[in-house]
């Protein structure tokens, strides 16, 4: 199976997410690599674009996603160890499904649905 993040190169502009960080007063931008629907609640998968000290080469962050009170869409960190594995896990699921597809097209999801016609 290839490396995870062996198509970050091929990523465009669309794929990226700039948050501001307020410890640092500085805007970071990150991978959007996936959104996750487990156990009924939502999390977004992101990689750093740019290396950061405190991330690992080889890691993601992992957010759940929330409403406020306002209904603004809002990043909650998980806390719980045992749910972050869990939503890791399904994210490494996913992303090996599509990785595992040797197929051309843009098109494939989770698994891939595609149907090719063989010459």
């Amino acid at each position: 199976m290839s490396d995870i993040f062996d198509d970050i190169d091929n990523m465009n502009d669309d794929d990226v997410i700039v948050l501001y960080n307020e410890q640092l007063d500085k805007e970071e931008e990150f991978y959007f690599l996936a959104t996750l629907d487990v156990d009924d609640k939502w999390y977004i998968v992101m990689k750093p674009v740019e290396q950061l000290d405190d991330i690992a080469d080889n890691e993601v962050l992992i957010y759940e996603l929330a409403e406020n009170e306002s209904g603004d869409t809002v990043m909650l960190p998980i806390e719980e160890e045992d749910r972050l594995n869990k939503v890791f896990e399904e994210f490494m699921k996913m992303a090996g499904d599509e990785l595992e597809c040797d197929c051309d097209c843009a098109d494939c999801a989770d698994p891939c649905d595609q149907r090719h016609d063989e010459d």
